[in-house]
């Protein structure tokens, strides 16, 4: 039921020859401020000193049970040590809506993946024939496993679900200026980037080497895909940026680490292109420690309550946030029983929030671009504002 299963960090029983191309059976990433989180649980902006946590590469995994998300579970993947390794998605621009039925997209995706394995040293997934489905095969690289922290490495099943509905949004969101958070491996902004008509996208996180890798795989998709479909829209590599964010910091734009200049820093202009004209917000997977919830929540808070100019189109209905995740389910003491604890943590704190306001969207009724299997714990929510304020006045 859960995406993630927990492993030894012994893996000396397995093969120590790591694949040299997998393939994966879907198109994800989170964010890492979890120690810091935790000690700023009352969101005290003046506190906020964000800390860096560098990618789990394995070696700080002996002390630590490691997490593998279901995407990359496979037996041609090999060890579950934290190495950093390349898997392809694949994307179809054509809508799949009989895969919206789990058995359906079960049988679907088990096919294409024996399909399109092959023998060692000839694992090149990319099929020139004329009867492929797919439009689209992304390399993104990422880890086979991780601790806790080190989850926004690996690549998660939330942002398969987000990149179908952010396509099916179809010309709602054509020419618009998004965020994703906590955008890991990039996958979601990639995967959207190609197959919306979205004008740009920046894509963020926090840690450095979350962005560096997230950077080298939209470098990778560039160079794969240098041209957008449509003569309107620029090259991906310049609608789809990584850039820092802290969800912490009273101004999640200013995350200044050291006096050295920062790659991923916003520019003013970047800034000001988010606040005239930014009207969606989106993360996958980003929702499964409680203090990251509560800080996701701090952030949306502030990302979402500054109206839009007079003149955009959605003055009115104010800017939207969609959160997708998977349930994943644990034993609870205080309630003795198998619960979503996470998932329930952000439907509770939610309903609480005086400043926002969540309604699940009916993922049966959103066609499938991608490919992967869309299990019944597959969730998606839609956040706005209960009330917004308004900047023109005055």
């Amino acid at each position: 039921m859960a995406s993630a299963r927990r492993t030894s960090s012994d893996s000396s029983d397995r093969d120590d020859q790591p694949p040299k191309r997998l393939k994966s059976g879907a198109v994800r990433g989170t964010m890492q401020l979890h120690e810091h989180a935790r000690e700023s649980s009352d969101h005290d902006a003046n506190d906020d000193d964000a800390r860096e946590d560098e990618i789990d590469s394995g070696e700080d995994c002996s002390q630590e049970d490691m997490l593998l998300s279901e995407v990359h579970i496979h037996p041609g993947n090999g060890r579950v040590d934290g190495r950093l390794i390349s898997s392809t998605f694949r994307l179809s621009k054509t809508a799949r809506p009989g895969v919206n039925n789990v058995s359906d997209a079960t049988v679907v995706v088990a096919k294409t993946i024996e399909a399109t394995l092959k023998p060692d040293g000839e694992n090149d997934v990319h099929s020139d024939e004329s009867d492929d489905p797919w439009d689209y095969y992304i390399d993104i690289q990422h880890t086979m496993g991780s601790t806790l922290r080190g989850v926004g490495s690996q690549v998660w099943m939330g942002s398969f679900l987000m990149t179908d509905y952010l396509v099916s949004l179809g010309d709602k969101i054509e020419g618009a200026i998004a965020i994703e958070l906590g955008a890991g491996t990039g996958i979601a902004s990639i995967a959207a980037g190609l197959l919306s008509p979205i004008a740009k996208i920046f894509c963020t996180d926090f840690d450095t080497a979350v962005l560096e890798n997230c950077q080298s795989n939209i470098v990778q998709s560039c160079s794969t895909y240098p041209c957008a479909e449509s003569s309107t829209l620029l090259s991906l590599e310049k609608r789809v940026l990584p850039k820092r964010l802290n969800w912490l910091a009273h101004d999640p734009f200013d995350c200044s680490l050291t006096e050295e200049i920062d790659p991923f820093s916003w520019t003013l202009d970047e800034i000001e292109e988010w606040k005239q004209n930014g009207a969606f917000i989106f993360a996958s997977d980003v929702v499964y420690d409680d203090s990251l919830t509560d800080a996701l929540i701090g952030c949306l808070e502030k990302l979402l309550t500054i109206s839009l100019p007079k003149d955009h189109p959605r003055h009115e209905e104010g800017r939207v946030a969609y959160i997708s995740m998977e349930k994943r389910y644990n034993f609870s003491l205080n309630e003795l029983d198998i619960v979503a604890q996470a998932h329930d943590y952000f439907v509770k704190k939610m309903g609480l929030s005086k400043v926002l306001k969540a309604c699940t969207i009916d993922k049966a009724s959103i066609d499938s671009y991608c490919d992967y299997s869309r299990t019944e714990d597959l969730v998606l929510f839609e956040v706005t504002c209960r009330e917004l304020l308004d900047l023109t006045k005055g």
